[in-house]
Formats: C-alpha cells, sequence, structure tokens
C-alpha cells in the first residue's frame, strides 16, 4: 500500500511539474480604465479630452495604436449601467485621428483628442460615446480585454440661476395639500434636491414635511448643524396608514459652504435609500406602507404643507443657494439620479412637480412646476436669484 501511495504522489509531481509555465505577455489598455471603464467628460463650450493608452512595461521601440470610435458597444454599457445612454450626435463632437504611439523607452501614448461643442447637446440627455482599442504595432503587446474600451460620458454643463434662500426665504407647495393630494400615499417615492450652503447655525431645513419626511441640517440636540439628516421619515403602514413607523439617516461627513451638491431619498416599498452627489450613503430596510407629503407639522397642528427652504411654520430657514428639486411616484435608480443631476425631461415618467429656481416667476407670483400639473411653489419672503452657477459642478 505504501509502495502505490508513493507511485501516486510521484505520477502526481510529475503531471504538475511537467506543464508548460504558462506565458504572460505585457498589455497595453486605455489610461485611467482599471478601476471604471467610465470616463466623463463635461462639455463647457468648445471642450477637448485627451485620450491616451498604457503600457504595463516601457517599449522597447515605438508602438503604433489604433483607438477608434465604437459605437455597437453602446448597447451593452446601457445593458451593464442601467442607462439609457445615446450616442451624442454626429456633429456634435470629432476625433483627432485614430492612431496613438507609445515611443521607445516610455510606457504612455501620445494623446488622441476628443472634441466637442456642448451647442450641440441637449439639456437632460445621457450621451456615451465607446472608444476602443483596435490593433496594436509593435513590441508584441497585447491588450487587457477589461481595459480595451473607455466609455466616455459627455456631460453638458449648463448655467443657470439659482434662489440665494438668505435665512430668510422660502417656497410652499399649497397644492400638495388637500384630500386629492398627489403625494398623500406614495407607495414608492423619490424626493431630490441641489443646494449650495453658504453658513450654517441651529436647524437649517432644505424640503419635505416636519414630523413627517424632511431633509435638513442639523437636529438642535448635539449634532453637528453642517451634517445632513433625513429626519423622521415616517411611512404609514400597509394595514394601518396612520400607524407610522419611523427612520432617520444621516450622511456621514459634514457639508462645507460654497459647494453645490445633490441628495435624495429613494423609497422602492422596502428599502429606504439617500443618496449624496449620486452616492448612496444610506440603506434602511423598513417595514413597507406608504408615503404622505401632503402634511406637515406647524409646531402647533397638521395644518402645515409641503416646503422648500424651511419648516415648523415660517422658522429654521436654510442659508444658501436652491437649484433643481422634484417630488416622483417612483423610484428612482442610482443612474438615473446621477444623470439627472442637471435636468430632467419635465415629461419624466412618474414626475410628480419639478422646480428649477431659475427665477423665471409667474404673473400670480409662484415659481412654475416645469411638468405642468400646476403645483408651482409660493414664495416666502425675498429670494435673490444668482446668476453664473454651473451644472455639473
Amino acid at each position: 500500500m505504501k509502495k502505490y501511495i508513493f507511485l501516486s504522489l510521484a505520477f502526481l509531481l510529475c503531471l504538475t511539474g511537467c506543464k508548460e509555465t504558462p506565458e504572460f505577455h505585457d498589455q497595453v489598455f486605455l489610461t485611467g480604465t482599471l478601476s471604471s471603464q467610465n470616463i466623463k467628460f463635461l462639455v463647457d463650450g468648445q471642450s477637448s479630452l485627451g485620450l491616451t493608452v498604457s503600457s504595463s512595461a516601457k517599449a522597447n521601440t515605438d508602438v503604433k495604436v489604433k483607438v477608434e470610435a465604437d459605437p455597437a458597444k453602446l448597447d451593452a454599457y446601457n445593458a451593464a449601467t442601467g442607462r439609457a445612454a445615446v450616442l451624442p450626435p454626429a456633429d456634435s463632437y470629432s476625433l483627432d485621428g485614430n492612431t496613438v504611439v507609445i515611443e521607445a523607452g516610455k510606457a504612455q501614448s501620445t494623446a488622441l483628442e476628443i472634441n466637442a461643442d456642448a451647442e450641440k447637446l441637449q439639456e437632460g440627455v445621457a450621451y456615451c460615446l465607446p472608444v476602443s482599442i483596435t490593433s496594436v504595432d509593435g513590441d508584441g503587446l497585447g491588450v487587457l480585454e477589461s481595459s480595451r474600451t473607455a466609455y466616455i460620458v459627455f456631460n453638458k454643463v449648463i448655467e443657470i440661476k439659482a434662489a440665494d434662500l438668505n435665512k430668510a426665504a422660502s417656497f410652499d407647495i399649497l397644492g400638495f395639500g388637500g384630500e386629492d393630494s398627489p403625494v398623500k400615499a406614495l407607495s414608492q417615492m423619490t424626493l431630490e434636491m441641489k443646494i449650495k450652503p453658504e453658513s450654517f447655525g441651529g436647524i437649517s431645513s432644505l424640503c419635505g414635511c416636519e414630523e413627517n419626511f424632511l431633509f435638513r441640517f442639523g437636529d438642535g440636540a448635539g449634532n453637528p448643524d453642517n451634517k445632513l439628516q433625513l429626519a423622521k421619515a415616517s411611512i404609514g403602514t400597509a394595514a394601518h396608514p396612520d400607524r407610522k413607523d419611523h427612520y432617520e439617516a444621516w450622511a456621514d461627513d459634514p457639508f462645507d459652504t460654497g459647494q453645490w451638491h445633490h441628495f435624495a431619498a429613494v423609497y422602492d416599498g422596502s428599502w429606504l435609500r439617500v443618496y449624496l452627489d449620486g452616492k448612496q450613503i444610506q440603506a434602511v430596510e423598513t417595514k413597507g406602507g406608504t408615503i404622505n407629503l401632503s402634511m406637515a407639522y406647524d409646531g402647533h397642528s397638521w395644518d402645515d404643507t409641503f416646503a422648500i427652504g424651511r419648516s415648523v411654520g415660517h422658522q429654521r430657514f436654510f442659508d444658501g443657494l436652491v437649484s433643481e428639486c422634484r417630488v416622483w411616484n417612483v423610484a428612482r435608480t442610482q443612474a438615473q439620479l446621477q444623470d439627472g443631476v442637471c435636468y430632467v425631461d419635465p415629461k419624466s415618467e412618474g414626475l410628480i412637480a419639478y422646480w428649477r429656481f431659475n427665477g423665471e416667476i409667474q404673473d400670480d407670483g409662484t415659481v412654475l412646476d416645469e411638468t405642468g400639473h400646476g403645483y408651482n411653489a409660493t414664495i416666502y419672503g425675498h429670494p435673490v436669484w444668482v446668476p453664473y452657477q454651473k451644472c455639473p459642478f
């Protein structure tokens, strides 16, 4: 028996030792795609982006690498990311050639320039141009398949006005009140907003309903005044909508002044998720039920309404700039939130109300609900309209 075991082990060792050692070749890849194949391209007027190819080792001789637009890969990109991106219009961009060179003794190529014209791009449209390495000539280099293609995500930079609330102005959504309110029993919901804080102090309310579902800074209980909080997200159970469970969520890091941020709460009927600048920062599993944004507590009764920039009556004002604010009756995906930071189509499915706060005042003194549903924002106080704000930030 011992001899048999010895021979078997010897046979296995021979099999293992006699295998040919795999050959590993140096490879090239599109620079910047090792961690993510997505490359953001901010298009502000006439803009350009330099795309290069890198090698895992310095080249011994000049290496020519062909890099070309690869539109056929857009469908795979959309399927993988959950997006609905389209190719940029043919007359909106150009590639300055199709060949780059990794010179001898170097590990990075010359740049291929992608040029784009913001005037030819539409607001609120997600554009993506796949660009791939199609051939390599020299040094026997292969291509790292996971980084063969870069997805150039075109972001049109837009210039907007914004409302500076200056801790003394706010907006009331009176149309959200009443028995026929479209936000009285939301089985799914997305609430999102874009702000630029100028100072912090005490509780600064941002949007929502006091004691019901409210984004704010600070809580008056010793937590930092510059930390974002989703305060008391109240969700009524399916069987007993008036019996509510309460949930809270905080951003991990404090905010700075003078910087634009986008935040959102998304409720899909089970999970309540909070996003900051397109990244999920909290996820809370709930017992299910509906959210009521039709009424808020004013300190004495539930006669208050959904508001932007204040709560508890006309108190707890926010000091800063406000631009986009939207309420949906659907659970938006992370990709949709990221693509819609600056603008969404007012006719988007599930969009209940949409305020841009771009300084366009209606004849009755309200700010327009862009959806056409008529939930205009009533102005309290005197916001200052600040021009020349750019997005993405």
